[in-house]
């Protein structure tokens, strides 16, 4: 439901209710019109205040959603920031990590070597 429609629909009850509570009261004619005519006017303030409340929130959210936006935006480029750092730092030990993990290829590839020509040559008997 959008806000013209809330409004619109707010109005209609607001002046539906005081019809009806001004119609069913016991006054005069002249009684009758002045208190219709208070009536309106404190409806006409209570309306005005409520547009004015309204444009302030909207206002407040508005600014919500852009500091918001801000924010996201610097988190966003701090974690980019922390990512690449720790990548830079963590770049050495990977690949000190793969050097060992290659010389540790080689030696065991070494002893399977040595352990095949020992398992090949005659045993003495």
């Amino acid at each position: 439901m959008n806000f013209k429609q809330f409004s619109l629909g707010l109005v209609v009850g607001i002046a539906a209710g005081a019809a009806a509570s001004l119609i069913s009261a016991p006054q005069s004619g002249e009684e009758l019109r002045g208190t219709i005519k208070n009536t309106k006017e404190n409806w006409r303030e209570h309306m005005l205040e409520l547009q004015m409340n309204l444009q302030i929130v909207k206002e407040s959210i508005a600014d919500a959603s852009k500091e918001s936006k801000e924010s996201l935006r610097v988190v966003a480029a701090e974690l980019k920031d922390s990512i690449q750092a720790w990548k830079r730092e963590a770049d050495p030990a990977i690949n000190n990590l793969q050097e060992e993990l290659a010389a540790i290829q080689s030696t065991m590839e070494e002893l399977e070597k040595t352990i095949n020509q020992d398992s090949k040559e005659p045993q003495p008997s």
